[in-house]
């Protein structure tokens, strides 16, 4: 009751000009989101305050970019970089980029190029771009090529001025994540074949590893050995119908199921677990870099 009075209070003291161009700010920006594309921009333009008038002008470029879904896509991003070019802040340029992008969902070099210019979000841009990819660069690179296309992946990255990556770099991440579907698919056709370093060709055991943890997350969608105990032994995992692995692998690929163990119930079950699960949690590439609700909410942080 106390906060109420104290609002109330605030607010009669707030002077009716202040008050008035804040509910003309909100009205434009209401208007901008029913008007054409090109009228709403210049709606957009008449709010005073910078970053309402930012997230205007990412909310009618993103909304305009969704529906110019028949357009080749290097045009699509160019009439949205356009656009965002009228954002009034370089942060709010790259935040409207970034979501462009990812709205049209570019690949190759148009992505590359386009990743180029959206400043703090450049790795973030071409992860989300190499996803995409995940099934061409699977082509690309048959079985027995998997460092080639880590070392592809990498260059690609380093070619945009990425040169410092993340804790968890896309190019072991999405090369790991390639294995891993390439091993279901033939486990999938006799449940008996063992995860073995094979799978790997040439790639480090680290990230051979990994791919079998992916591939066991992969296929058994959430279900794991119970009780899931370390040191896990390939007789449990086979009960549970999951992919045993070779016997070579039996101690390195006890990460693996540390990892999974602690993942599902905690340090209780599995004391150990692998750093991979600590750099996903810190990960900064786990959320949107933009804000994700169309209306004005006037609380977006200063760029």
């Amino acid at each position: 009751m106390h906060i109420l009075i104290a609002y109330f209070a605030m607010a009669c003291q707030q002077s009716p000009t202040v008050m008035s161009s804040e509910w003309k700010d909100q009205q434009k920006y209401l208007e901008a989101s029913t008007l054409p594309t090109t009228q709403a921009l210049q709606r957009c333009q008449e709010i005073q305050d910078e970053e309402l008038l930012g997230e205007c002008v990412w909310f009618v470029t993103k909304a305009n970019t969704e529906r110019n879904n028949r357009l080749p896509q290097p045009e699509r991003i160019r009439q949205a970089f356009e656009q965002c070019s009228l954002s009034p802040t370089d942060g709010w340029k790259t935040v409207c980029r970034f979501d462009a992008i990812d709205v049209t969902g570019v690949t190759g070099e148009v992505a590359d190029a386009a990743c180029a210019q959206t400043g703090e979000f450049q790795e973030r841009c071409m992860i989300h771009a190499l996803l995409r990819e995940e099934d061409q660069l699977a082509a690309r690179f048959p079985k027995g090529k998997e460092l080639e296309m880590m070392n592809s992946i990498e260059q690609r990255m380093n070619k945009i001025g990425l040169t410092e990556l993340s804790e968890e770099p896309i190019h072991k991440t999405l090369t790991a994540r390639v294995v891993a579907r390439r091993f279901e698919t033939a486990w999938r056709n006799n449940r008996q074949y063992p995860f073995s370093l094979s799978e790997c060709g040439q790639l480090p055991e680290e990230i051979c590893i990994d791919a079998y943890r992916i591939s066991i997350k992969q296929i058994g969608k959430g279900r794991l050995p119970k009780p899931c105990a370390l040191p896990m032994k390939s007789e449990t995992v086979a009960a549970a119908g999951l992919p045993i692995w070779h016997a070579d692998l039996q101690e390195p690929v006890q990460g693996a199921w540390k990892s999974l163990c602690h993942a599902t119930y905690g340090p209780q079950k599995a004391p150990d677990y692998a750093s991979s699960q600590r750099a996903k949690k810190q990960s900064p590439f786990k959320q949107s870099p933009g804000p994700q609700k169309p209306q004005p909410r006037g609380n977006q942080p200063k760029r």
